[in-house]
């Protein structure tokens, strides 16, 4: 990886930092070389090029859904990654399909789930989706994001099955932010304009908060996966298609 793309890693703020790392361990073994991935909605293509990084034989294509000019000087170039406007013709189709914090965004999220599937994933190919959790957890702060929703994991799951989707793992994320998550948005007047991406805390403590959020999400993953789900502020589900390629 280009030294100019490290430097755009390192300056994401340890939750997003976090969110990789663990998709990247939900993943484990499903990447492999030459693998075609679609991103739908990447964001500032973060998450793509973190997989590419520590997959470098991936090809990804990633959704940008924001394509003004000022989103675009905020894209970094990364070998592997094709940053495109919107979603494939339908048709085309992808070994593995990721959904991060993009469901929670779409109004009518069964449908659009199923259209997605239908149209763009392999047949017995991945889709790796994740979202807020908890609806007892909504606040100003989803409503400023353009989120209709959170989900139960119950839910989450329901909703990948009856879109042709088979779900082979699931659980949480996040657990340790629960709490200060509820505190937050209750005892406090969240302020709309505040970049949430953006780190607040110097370059060691923010290292050092995105390794305990990952040793955090390393633990439940390895506890979901053995049956035992922990909460946590975003929901999983891992899934293979059951839809038959035309």
């Amino acid at each position: 990886m280009a030294p100019g793309n490290e430097a755009a890693l390192s300056r994401k703020g340890p939750w997003e930092v976090a969110r990789a790392r663990a998709v990247a361990m939900l993943l484990g073994e499903n990447l492999r070389d030459g693998m075609s991935v679609l991103d739908v909605d990447c964001g500032d293509g973060y998450l793509s090029r973190s997989l590419c990084a520590t997959s470098p034989g991936i090809r990804v294509t990633a959704v940008v859904a924001d394509l003004a000019e000022a989103t675009v000087a905020r894209l970094v170039p990364a070998q592997g990654v094709i940053y495109v406007p919107d979603l494939p013709a339908a048709g085309r189709r992808f070994e593995l399909t990721l959904l991060v914090d993009v469901l929670e965004r779409i109004e009518e999220d069964r449908r659009f789930l199923k259209r997605l599937v239908w149209q763009h994933v392999a047949a017995g190919g991945h889709v790796l989706i994740t979202v807020p959790a908890f609806p007892s957890l909504f606040s100003g702060r989803d409503w400023f994001l353009g989120r209709y929703r959170r989900y139960r994991l119950k839910e989450l799951r329901e909703v990948a099955a009856v879109s042709g989707l088979a779900v082979l793992s699931s659980g949480y994320l996040f657990g340790s932010l629960l709490i200060p998550k509820f505190l937050i948005d209750r005892c406090t007047k969240w302020e709309g304009t505040r970049d949430q991406g953006a780190s607040s805390l110097g370059g060691l403590a923010s290292r050092l908060v995105a390794r305990l959020l990952q040793l955090e999400n390393a633990m439940m993953i390895v506890l979901a996966r053995t049956g035992l789900v922990l909460p946590g502020v975003s929901a999983w589900v891992l899934c293979r298609s059951r839809v038959p390629s035309n």
